[in-house]
Parts: C-alpha cells; sequence; structure tokens
C-alpha cells in the first residue's frame, strides 16, 4: 500500500514560539498512537519558520492525528521504474 505524506508550514511569532514547541510532543504522541510519524523542521536561517510533515498509511491515520487546520494538502507515494 503507498504511504501518504501532509506537509504544511508554519510562521510563528517569537513570542509565541515556546508555546508552539512545547505543543509538538502532544502532537507527535497523537500521531504515533495511529502509526504515523511526524517531523518538523525549523529553517536554519529564519527562526520562527516551520515546516512540519506527517506520514502513514492511509489518508484516514493522517486525519485522525492532526488538528482539523493542519497539513490540508496529502501527497500519495508512487513507485518508479
Amino acid at each position: 500500500m503507498a504511504r501518504v505524506l501532509a506537509m504544511q508550514e508554519r510562521v510563528v511569532a517569537h513570542a509565541e514560539r515556546e508555546a508552539y514547541l512545547a505543543a509538538l510532543a502532544t502532537r507527535r504522541a497523537r500521531a504515533a498512537a495511529v502509526l504515523a510519524h511526524f517531523w518538523v523542521f525549523e529553517h536554519a536561517t529564519d527562526s520562527g519558520r516551520f515546516v512540519e510533515f506527517m506520514e502513514a498509511a492511509s489518508e484516514e491515520a493522517i486525519a485522525a492525528a492532526r488538528d482539523d487546520d493542519e497539513m490540508s494538502g496529502l501527497w500519495r507515494e508512487v513507485q518508479g521504474g
């Protein structure tokens, strides 16, 4: 079965950065509960600019793990060659 990937870019104000980072553990645990993977990267030179990735076996797993307003675009894995 093809995997599904959701991506979301977020810009977090400096005053909200600590709260955002603290909330990531809860979001990661929610993803793990439905066998999804959740990663967050911060831009190397633009503090507060993040990109979030969630990957799972199905769109349903991603929907179960995310907030309603998160990661609107879904990408499906393709097999080449």
